[in-house]
């Protein structure tokens, strides 16, 4: 899908923008009924990469997910946890993702892996019942990208949260994800489950392309292979 209806997409699930048609509800209450307060409750936001030129430290950073409940940024400029609900929330968060080290260190000089884990202890410590996250690994390096993606099935054992997961990683989507919908120029043309979904016309009729499906040799799932190239 073109990145701007996957833009638009999100600024909907978020409460950004109304859609053009239907409506978003959370728990059988219209979305755009919502304050910022309330949906911020609701739904935490991690984007496909943060700013390189963010000075904040790791630990000022998650703090400030917390002001939905009254914690964040202080008088003066400073940084608070109003209680210790909030503290023990950023403290779980900070070890869940394995960025204690990190705590006091400025954002901008991080690599692109530690921002995002950052980012995703930040959308934990706002302790939703989901999180988005958009194309979370699309940036990284193999290396970083499957700590990203070790990260995200832990969270997923170990929390009670549901992830909404923007990728276009099929491979990733067949083996981690519950459901897969499968969308083109806006509209979604399958909602079903990984195997459902990683079928060759599904596939064609999504992509319009003719890849090649081969059963991964630990999980049996179906995961798409390069097509070779035509020689001529």
């Amino acid at each position: 899908m073109p990145p701007a209806l996957l833009s638009a997409l999100i600024r909907c699930l978020l409460g950004l923008t109304q859609p053009d048609s239907g409506h978003i509800e959370i728990n059988g209450r219209p979305l755009s009924k919502l304050s910022h307060t309330e949906l911020a409750r609701q739904i935490s936001y991690v984007p496909q990469q943060l700013a390189e030129r963010i000075s904040f430290t790791a630990m000022e950073f998650i703090s400030m997910s917390r002001y939905a409940y009254g914690g964040g940024r202080g008088a003066g400029g400073g940084f608070k946890q109003t209680d210790e609900e909030g503290l023990e929330a950023t403290e779980q968060a900070i070890e869940l993702t394995g960025v204690g080290h990190l705590r006091h260190q400025a954002l901008s000089t991080m690599s692109g892996g530690e921002r995002q884990k950052v980012s995703i202890a930040a959308a934990l410590a706002q302790q939703t019942p989901t999180l988005i996250l958009d194309e979370p690994s699309a940036h990284l390096d193999p290396k970083q990208r499957d700590i990203i993606h070790d990260l995200l099935a832990k969270i997923t054992r170990e929390q009670n949260i549901s992830l909404i997961v923007i990728t276009h990683d099929l491979n990733w989507a067949s083996a981690e994800f519950d459901r897969i919908i499968g969308m083109k120029a806006g509209q979604t043309m399958v909602d079903t489950q990984a195997d459902a979904f990683m079928q060759k016309q599904t596939l064609m009729d999504i992509f319009d392309a003719d890849w090649l499906l081969h059963p991964h040799p630990e999980s049996g799932r179906p995961m798409v292979l390069p097509s070779p190239s035509q020689k001529p």
